[in-house]
């Protein structure tokens, strides 16, 4: 697993204008997206999906 990149700040939910701006941050942070690259809609799909199954609430049906 690569190490966190710390020195990306992820917006506290108050703070941030939407979920796709922390999602941004996030995968930023995560190395899943390089500074500044465009959040696909698939990615913020697959992570309102891992959000909603953390949650328990089961898999989305497409």
């Amino acid at each position: 697993m690569a190490d966190l990149d710390t020195d990306i700040p992820v917006p506290a939910s108050g703070q941030a204008d939407s979920l796709r701006a922390r999602l941004q941050a996030l995968a930023e942070r995560v190395g899943v997206l390089a500074p500044g690259a465009p959040l696909t809609d698939e990615l913020v799909a697959f992570a309102e999906g891992a959000i909603e199954m953390a949650r328990g609430a089961g898999p989305r049906n497409a």
